[in-house]
């Protein structure tokens, strides 16, 4: 950084701030977010195709949605989920630093909120009625 340069004000982006680059960020959250609903969308129909009721149907949600962190974790991030996703940084350290808590990246990549559970049980109720219910 250029010592002579003007200090940042409070809307611009400070690159000491955050290492990772917003319009990078916010395109990779939206594709996470696309494999995320994907993933849950599919698991939904295949539970409902094979019948599962209960808690065996949210345990193959569960399973499905960690193999896509995993898997997207292993591919893309080489396992450090929380250099590379922007749910894992907050500035709320001392004097503006950085603090990376790896955790909530792990949960933003396996899409664990409410929209991807919304859609997973929408195609598991569909297809187990499609399948089981009008024979």
């Amino acid at each position: 950084m250029d010592p002579s340069a003007a200090p940042l004000s409070r809307s611009q982006f400070s690159p000491a701030a955050s290492a990772l680059h917003p319009p990078s960020a916010i395109h990779n959250t939206g594709v996470i977010g696309s494999v995320a609903t994907l993933t849950a969308c599919f698991s939904g129909a295949i539970a409902g195709i094979l019948g599962l009721t209960n808690l065996s149907g949210f345990a193959l949600y569960l399973l499905t949605s960690a193999l896509t962190g995993l898997t997207v974790a292993a591919v893309k991030c080489n396992f450090d989920v929380g250099k590379y996703s922007p749910q894992a940084h907050s500035d709320s350290g001392p004097q503006g630093a950085v603090r990376v808590a790896s955790w909530k990246g792990w949960v933003e990549l396996m899409g664990l909120g409410q929209e991807n559970l919304l859609g997973f049980l929408l195609f598991w109720i569909g297809g187990y009625a499609l399948v089981h219910v009008y024979d």
